[in-house]
Parts: structure tokens; sequence; C-alpha cells
């Protein structure tokens, strides 16, 4: 008993295999673009959702301190390692700095919102380093990222959003990618 098909009935099912195996193809690359993407594409902060302008103030008194990253409300703590950071300005006539630095929050001790002076609500500030390792946790045992945005000369300075360069840990396959933070916050110097 022969299990040869005849040409006809191979000339029928060759079409359908072509079919099959270009599906399962492309079904396999979407699925490893997928794959890729959440890699490279880490979103476990979120924006701020709000916008914040303050009062115009003289240049050496209108420095602005304002949260990035938040403790989470609730979940597992998480350290990461921040890459990098970088603030784009959508507007900078006041030729702005923005200088990173992490709060190491205390007892009792809440994250600033927009505050001029930071050091009044955070007893533990660091500046961020390229590989500074943060505790995403939960308040209070967590740390925040702030951003000091800190105009030279009289004029507006309009923050957009802060970029994040990280890298998760073994728990996440060690997701590293760039998160974009919408900040939304504007200072005036006089």
């Amino acid at each position: 008993m022969s299990t040869d098909l005849s040409p006809a009935v191979q000339d029928k099912r060759s079409p359908l295999v072509t079919v099959a195996i270009a599906v399962a193809v492309l079904a396999a690359a979407v699925a490893a673009g997928l794959v890729v993407r959440w890699w490279t594409h880490p979103t476990i902060f979120g924006s701020l959702g709000d916008s914040y302008v303050s009062l115009p103030l003289p240049v050496a008194e209108a420095a602005l301190s304002t949260t990035v990253i938040f403790p989470q409300v609730d979940g597992e703590p998480e350290t990461v390692t921040i890459d990098r950071l970088h603030a784009v300005f959508s507007k900078n006539t006041a030729n702005a700095t923005a200088t990173f630095s992490i709060c190491h929050l205390g007892a009792g001790e809440a994250p600033i919102g927009d505050v001029h002076d930071p050091g009044t609500d955070c007893h533990d500030i660091v500046p961020v380093e390229d590989g500074a390792s943060f505790l995403h946790g939960v308040a209070p045992d967590s740390d925040y990222l702030f951003v000091t945005i800190t105009p030279t000369t009289a004029g507006v300075a309009h923050l957009a959003r802060v970029e994040v360069r990280y890298e998760r840990g073994a728990g996440h396959l060690y997701q590293r990618g760039t998160e974009s933070i919408g900040i939304d916050r504007k200072v005036t110097a006089r």
C-alpha cells in the first residue's frame, strides 16, 4: 500500500502548506516584535498627569524642584538602575538647567509636589549619577526622583517631559529601555 499522493492532490496541498507556513512566520515575527517592544519600552512609572506654572520670581530665587517619579501606592518594591536622565524643554528662553536628585524618604516625609527648596521636604537628597539605584517602593519605604529647573537668565523655562533610561532586575528579565514621563512645568524668571 503506497502513501504517495497523486500529483493533483499534492498540487492542492502545496498552496495550503505555503499559506500556513507564511501565516506561522508572520505570527512569530509579530510576537517577536511585541516582545522586543516590551523589553525596550518599559512603562512602570507613568506621567504626572498635571501641570504647574510658578509665579515670576527673580532669577536667583526662581529654581523650582518637582517630582518626576513618585513612590508606588501599592505593589511590590522594585529596585531599578537609572542609566540616563534627559530633560526636554518645549521652551527655554531662561537658559535653565535641569538637575536630577533622588530623595530617600524618611519617617513622616512625603514626596514634594513643586517647591523652591526641596531640602525643607527631604532630608536625604542624593544627586543622580548614571548607574544610580532607585528603589521604586511603596511610601514611606521608597525613593522618589525629582528635577530642579534652574533659570540662569530672565525668561521662561517650560519643561515638557523627562526621558528616563533604566534597567529592571532579573524578575523582569532585565528589561531595559527609555520611558518618557510627561512633566509640564513652567518657570518664569525676571
